[in-house]
C-alpha cells in the first residue's frame, strides 16, 4: 500500500532529515524540483536541512552534557551572537574562564551553546555550566 506524505510514527528527526534529503536530491522528485525550481532553490533547501541537522546534533549533545557533564562555574570573558536560533533561543559563542567544582585548575575555553533569550549571560558575569571532560569546548549553561 502506498503511504504518500504520511510520517512514520517511530521515525527519528535524523531519519526524517535523511529521507527528505534523499527525496529532494535524487530520483524523479529531485529532478523535477531542480528543473522547475532551479539549483538556487535546491541549495537553499539543502542549507536549511544542514541547519536542522546541526540543531539536532547540538540538542543531543546538550542532553548528554546535562546528564553526564562535569559541574563548574565560569566567568564570561566574551559573548558573540552566531545568528542561529534553537527553539527561538539564541546560539551564542562564549569565551569562558572555567573553574571546575572538583578542585582542578581553572582553564579557558571557547564554544557555542544555546542560552535562554531571557537570561543571556553578559561579559564579566559568573555562570554555572556543565562541560565535557573530553572536550571542554562542549558545554551547556545551567539556568
Amino acid at each position: 500500500m502506498f503511504n504518500f506524505g504520511k510520517k512514520k510514527e517511530d521515525e527519528t528527526p535524523q531519519e526524517a532529515l535523511a529521507n527528505a534529503r534523499k527525496t529532494v536530491n535524487s530520483g524523479l522528485t529531485g529532478g523535477l524540483t531542480k528543473a522547475f525550481m532551479g539549483k538556487g532553490f535546491l541549495d537553499k533547501v539543502n542549507n536549511a536541512m544542514d541547519q536542522g541537522q546541526a540543531a539536532i546534533n547540538m540538542q543531543n549533545s546538550g542532553q548528554w552534557l546535562l546528564q553526564s557533564g562535569l559541574d563548574g562555574s565560569a566567568e564570561v570573558i566574551s559573548i558573540e551572537d552566531t545568528g542561529k536560533l534553537i527553539n527561538f533561543n539564541p546560539v551564542v559563542k562564549l569565551s569562558l574562564k572555567v573553574t571546575p567544582s572538583m578542585g582542578m585548575p581553572a582553564f579557558q575555553t571557547v564554544g557555542e551553546t544555546t542560552v535562554s533569550k531571557i537570561a543571556i549571560p553578559r561579559k564579566g558575569e559568573t555562570i554555572k555550566i556543565k562541560y565535557s571532560p573530553v572536550d571542554p569546548s562542549q558545554f551547556v549553561v545551567i539556568s
